[in-house]
């Protein structure tokens, strides 16, 4: 394996990009990154299939764009991390600020902390799991994949759900368009494989499975 090693001390993140992208070029497939003083948008548009290790506090968009790549965080994070993600893994073993996901097309994120408002807006495959609590607005129009949450949430989850389910052990105030439903075995096993491939100790059997109530909510049945 290919190390390259990373100081983020003093730098922008223009320049922090800047030395992911070098790496990448010479062909490495393991990037650390440290001493990134919370700088916004580091790791954005990453299309190798390469494991970027970040250690420290980020900022916002952190992993955003992913197309690829295994990105994570020992630490926390601002706002919109893994924004309109395509592809590949971001793990932060920490807490994310609002809007974790928005708009993710594929891949996994994985949030060991607590997260904010909007998470998982416009959700379209892949898996959001939050090991923590959520704030409002979770899966706001979302059209598919899966939201796990494994603590409690905020108002309005699901509202204006399209498809998609979200999964949650916690409390939960439902948005329009969001029913509960029955969990059926098929679910407990996806929720199982997932947290025995994230390390999450929960059990499938106490989460309450959410969907849309409507095919058309915005123009009715």
């Amino acid at each position: 394996m290919s190390i390259e090693n990373i100081s983020g001390k003093n730098l922008t993140t223009r320049q922090v990009n800047s030395e992911i992208k070098k790496a990448l070029q010479n062909n490495k497939n393991e990037i650390n990154i440290n001493n990134s003083e919370e700088l916004n948008s580091i790791a954005v548009g990453i299309q190798e299939e390469v494991t970027i290790n970040l250690e420290g506090e980020y900022g916002d968009f952190l992993g955003a764009l992913n197309d690829g790549a295994k990105i994570t965080l020992n630490g926390n994070t601002g706002k919109y991390s893994g924004d309109n993600m395509t592809k590949g893994e971001l793990i932060i073993e920490g807490h994310a600020l609002d809007g974790v996901g928005f708009g993710k097309s594929n891949g996994n994120i994985v949030v060991k902390g607590n997260a904010g408002d909007a998470v998982g807006q416009l959700h379209k495959n892949g898996a959001i799991i939050i090991d923590g609590n959520i704030g409002d607005l979770a899966g706001l129009y979302m059209l598919d994949g899966d939201i796990i949450i494994t603590g409690n949430s905020g108002k309005e989850l699901g509202e204006w759900m399209i498809g998609g389910t979200i999964y949650i052990a916690g409390e939960y105030q439902l948005g329009y368009n969001a029913k509960t439903t029955e969990m059926t075995s098929e679910d407990e096993e996806k929720l199982a494989k997932l947290f025995d491939q994230y390390q999450i100790e929960k059990d499938p059997k106490t989460f309450t499975k959410i969907v849309k109530e409507q095919l058309r909510p915005f123009y009715g049945k």
